[in-house]
């Protein structure tokens, strides 16, 4: 059992014999990030999420709180 997915993990269910492909847990918890996988190496990426509003007078952030 092997999906090609670096991403999940594959095992077999001996009791049926079906394959299982289970995906990588990359959540870190913050709102503030996007959460991804990298297929090609199998770990995860978090990317902060984009806040500029495109207007110089504001400060852009985010508030993992909210």
């Amino acid at each position: 059992c092997n999906d090609g997915n670096a991403c999940t993990t594959d095992s077999c269910n001996v009791a049926n014999g079906q394959c299982v492909f289970t995906l990588k847990v990359c959540d870190d918890n913050n709102p503030c990030t996007d959460d991804s996988c990298d297929t090609e190496i199998g770990q995860c990426v978090n990317t902060m999420v984009n806040t500029d509003d495109n207007n110089r007078c504001t400060t852009d952030s985010c508030n993992p709180g909210t």
